[in-house]
């Protein structure tokens, strides 16, 4: 469209809803208070509208688009390692990830799954468990230059506890099964995804529980040392989505695919 032909469109759309959007400046043009205003509100539904239509535009019969919302530290660590072994066993779909969606929100309507932490209890929604029940208790190699080693619970507890958000009751569970009090476990930072939790431990910040399949790497090269593991069945990392969804050929061999790998996972573990 040309520049003309735009300023047609503002200034149609100024018209319909009665206030100035945008205005000179200089040789350009910047959004007043309202256009701002306005464009918050409306920006997100653009952007659907602009996905929906390229989605649209590439569908082929069944369509081999599969779109997918997923945690970012589970989708970093543990799915993109896997996906090559994917594109080999369906290399006619193609994956499209959508923004993280938390455990308060309600579930998307323009995707065809989630990989939720949590327990994935959405109503009206399959939830079916991938990984991520096994935790670890982990901290730097460095922490043991800073004192006595780490024997028992005890020494652990000494040091600084990061905790999760979406798993407040973990460190508070973990101390129940070694008789340490509610005081003792819930004291520390507080951070909003694994991956930043994994590198303050790394940094040498302090301890943390965290899923094993989150840190399988930082263990095999000894960044990271274990002090327990500990099963934690309140979290785990699940395929969530909608039981008409299965109806779609796309979901079902990534769903199968998915299982696949959790079954991997199983026999691998020592």
């Amino acid at each position: 469209m040309s520049v003309s032909g735009v300023s047609k469109q503002v200034a149609g759309l100024e018209a319909f809803v009665g206030k100035l959007l945008l205005k000179k400046n200089g040789r350009g043009v910047q959004l007043t208070t309202a256009g701002r205003e306005y464009w918050k509100k409306i920006s997100q539904g653009l952007r659907m509208i602009e996905t929906a239509t390229t989605e649209v535009r590439a569908y082929e019969g069944n369509s081999s688009i599969l779109v997918l919302a997923s945690v970012p530290t589970f989708l970093s660590k543990w799915l993109i390692p896997r996906l090559p072994d994917f594109r080999l066993t369906c290399p006619h779909v193609t994956l499209v990830f959508k923004e993280h969606v938390g455990l308060n929100s309600a579930f998307p309507v323009d995707v065809d799954a989630v990989i939720s932490h949590g327990l994935g209890n959405w109503p009206n929604i399959t939830a079916e468990y991938i990984a991520g029940q096994e935790f670890v208790c982990i901290y730097a190699p460095s922490l043991l230059k800073r004192g006595d080693a780490i024997r028992k619970p005890k020494d652990l507890v000494a040091h600084t506890l990061l905790h999760l958000e979406d798993a407040p009751l973990a460190w508070w569970e973990w101390g129940c099964d070694y008789g340490l009090g509610e005081e003792e476990t819930q004291q520390g930072p507080r951070f909003t995804q694994y991956s930043a939790v994994i590198q303050a431990v790394m940094s040498g910040l302090g301890v943390a529980l965290v899923p094993r399949v989150l840190v399988t790497t930082q263990l095999q090269e000894g960044r990271v040392l274990v002090f327990s593991s500990f099963c934690y069945e309140r979290q785990g990392h699940y395929l969530c989505f909608r039981p008409d969804k299965l109806e779609r050929p796309v979901l079902s061999a990534f769903r199968s695919w998915l299982h696949e790998q959790k079954e991997t996972d199983v026999e691998k573990r020592p």
